[in-house]
C-alpha cells in the first residue's frame, strides 16, 4: 500500500473487531477505521472465519457514539445497513430489527456529524427510503452492483457509490446490458464515485481466486476508467479528492 500511495479504511462490523479497527488505524499511517453492526449480524448467526464470531445482535446510539469518539482515526458509522439476502424464515421480524438497527447508526451518524458506511443487499428500494424519512443521505452504499435506476434515487439524496472488484466480472449469462454495473458507472457522477477492494474478498478479475488486497483498488480504478473513457489518472485523482472530502481524512 505505501509502495503504490494507496490508503485504506478497516471496517466495523462489530463491536470488537471495531476495537480492533481502531487499534491498527492508530498505529498504521494511511488507514482510518469505521464502527457499527453489519445487518446481517442483527439477525443471523452467520459467521465468516475472517470476521470471528459474533455474539452482537444490536447497538445502541450512546454505544457506537462512545466506541467511536475514543479516536480521531474514526471517520465515518458502518458498516450499517440492510441484508435482505440472508434472512431467516420468519422475514418481517428480522427486516423489522434490522431496519430499527440501521435507524440507530443513522441516529449516532447525526450525532456525530461523521457519514454512513453502508451494506445494502436486496433492498436498494427500501433503504432509499429509509435515509429520506431520516433527513441523512451522507455516506456511501459499498461493494455497489445494483442498476442505474437504484442508484439514482440514492444520489438523489446525497449518497456517494463505490464499486469494487465485482464490477470487473463481466455480465451474467443472459444478463441486459442495460442493467449492468457498467450502465451504473457510466451514469453516475465522477464527483459521488468511489472506488474500493472489500478485501480480503472479491478480488478483481486480474486476481480471481486469491485473496483480496487493498492494493487491488488499482484494478477497479482501471476498469472505471476504461468505462468511462478516462485516465487511470484521472480516475484516481477524482476518487481520491472524493473520498477525501466525504470523509474528512488528514
Amino acid at each position: 500500500m505505501r509502495e503504490k500511495n494507496i490508503w485504506a479504511m478497516t471496517i466495523g462490523t462489530a463491536t470488537e473487531n471495531g476495537k480492533k479497527a481502531i487499534a491498527l488505524a492508530d498505529a498504521t499511517e494511511g488507514i482510518w477505521a469505521t464502527v457499527g453492526l453489519h445487518p446481517s449480524h442483527t439477525t443471523s448467526d452467520h459467521v465468516d472465519t475472517d470476521e470471528g464470531k459474533v455474539d452482537e445482535h444490536d447497538v445502541t446510539v450512546e454505544g457506537l457514539v462512545s466506541l467511536a469518539r475514543t479516536s480521531k482515526k474514526v471517520v465515518a458509522i458502518g458498516e450499517a445497513g440492510l441484508d435482505f439476502f440472508r434472512l431467516p424464515e420468519d422475514r418481517e421480524p428480522a427486516i423489522e430489527k434490522q431496519e430499527k438497527v440501521f435507524r440507530t447508526h443513522i441516529a449516532a451518524a447525526k450525532e456525530l456529524e461523521l457519514p454512513l458506511v453502508i451494506h445494502c443487499r436486496d433492498a436498494l428500494t427500501r433503504l432509499a427510503e429509509i435515509l429520506e424519512e431520516a433527513g441523512y443521505a451522507k455516506g456511501v452504499v459499498h461493494s455497489f452492483t445494483g442498476t442505474w435506476e437504484e442508484a439514482k434515487p440514492l444520489i438523489d439524496l446525497g449518497m456517494h457509490i463505490a464499486v469494487n472488484g465485482i464490477a470487473t466480472f463481466g455480465l451474467r449469462k443472459g444478463q441486459d446490458p442495460k442493467t449492468s454495473i457498467d450502465e451504473t458507472i457510466r451514469n453516475i457522477p465522477m464527483e459521488r464515485l468511489l472506488v474500493e477492494t472489500d478485501a480480503p474478498w472479491l478480488a478483481p478479475t486480474a486476481f480471481r481466486g486469491k485473496r483480496n488486497e487493498p492494493v487491488y483498488v488499482e484494478e477497479v480504478a482501471k476498469h472505471v476508467a476504461k468505462v468511462r473513457g478516462m485516465t487511470l489518472e484521472d480516475v484516481a485523482k477524482q476518487t481520491t479528492e472524493n473520498a477525501v472530502k466525504l470523509f474528512r481524512l488528514s
